[in-house]
């Protein structure tokens, strides 16, 4: 599904992945995270608490439970009550999120917009959440400097949340009549996502029926594809999952 270059690309850094933080106890077991019932109940909050309390869950389902992060809700001129448009898919004072390190402490912002859309809201989430657990690592990753907002929606992937992200991720490529372009968002393209999550789910030794359930139709036969290139034989899939058990007997 994706040229041989590109696949290496995903293929190493899910492995430096797995090396950097797949020996925790939280990250070795991060599940298949879907927008079903059951996975983000609620108490009727609405507004911040309401984004506060998703948050908080997606941190959970990250291993990131404990980790001290402050959320706030960025109420810049963009951030009106129609969808998400075209100029907020940019990183800077119009993005969707952002994240930031100030002393021992992160920040993440979300556009309040995005409570009208909860699964776009978590995809924001965890884009910034895996920003914070990226800053963590102790080794460097094998992909290059101004492919840190690629990495980054990998390590969201990595963290469960594939599902959520390429659904999100066709909604902002069919938006605005204009289409936006990869490289000035800084985000993954739904064929990438895919194919990663498909290492996800090999990795894990998940089964596709949850994952093609939640997808939409055309994401989930490009899952099937992506499946496809990635049988249980395939020497990437043996090596990745010989990477997580290693790390899950380090952390048991």
């Amino acid at each position: 599904m994706l040229d041989a270059e590109t696949a290496a690309w995903h293929v190493e850094n899910f492995a430096w992945l797995l090396s950097e933080f797949g020996h925790g106890d939280d990250f070795s077991a991060c599940k298949l995270v879907l927008p079903k019932p059951g996975f983000f109940p609620s108490d009727g909050e609405r507004g911040h608490a309401k984004a506060l309390r998703i948050f908080r869950q997606t941190q959970t389902y990250c291993g990131m439970g404990d980790w001290e992060i402050d959320l706030v809700a960025d109420n810049n001129p963009v951030a009106r009550r129609e969808a998400p448009a075209y100029v907020m898919l940019q990183h800077g004072k119009h993005a969707l999120g952002t994240y930031s390190r100030r002393g021992n402490r992160s920040q993440i912002t979300y556009v309040p917009t995005l409570l009208e859309r909860p699964e776009h809201l978590i995809a924001t989430f965890a884009h910034e959440l895996a920003h914070d657990l990226l800053s963590s690592a102790r080794t460097p990753p094998p992909s290059e400097a101004d492919e840190n907002e690629f990495l980054t929606d990998l390590t969201a992937v990595f963290l469960g949340f594939g599902v959520f992200l390429a659904n999100a991720r066709f909604d902002f490529e069919t938006s605005g009549g204009g289409g936006w372009s990869m490289r000035r968002a800084g985000y993954l393209p739904e064929a990438d996502l895919i194919f990663a999550l498909a290492l996800f789910l090999r990795t894990r030794q998940i089964g596709p029926d949850a994952a093609m359930e939640w997808l939409k139709p055309h994401l989930g036969k490009l899952l099937r594809k992506a499946l496809g290139d990635l049988p249980d034989t395939h020497a990437d899939v043996a090596a990745l999952r010989a990477a997580l058990a290693d790390a899950q007997k380090i952390a048991s």
